[in-house]
């Protein structure tokens, strides 16, 4: 699900979207086997590291 939503992600943000796609894939957490489970985007580590690629500070 993340990944379709990498467009409108940086469209919204401004980013390249190969930007955005590279860090979705670096936050990325997927299982040590594929039949334990899908893989999971830490979203909250994914919105700090696009917040610092802008230059804002977390709070």
């Amino acid at each position: 699900a993340a990944a379709w939503q990498i467009p409108r992600v940086a469209a919204a943000r401004q980013l390249p979207v190969e930007q955005v796609a590279q860090l979705v894939a670096e936050y990325t957490h997927r299982p040590l086997a594929s039949f334990l489970g899908q893989p999971v985007v830490n979203i909250v580590e994914l919105n700090l590291a696009l917040d610092a690629l802008q230059g804002h500070r977390a709070k």
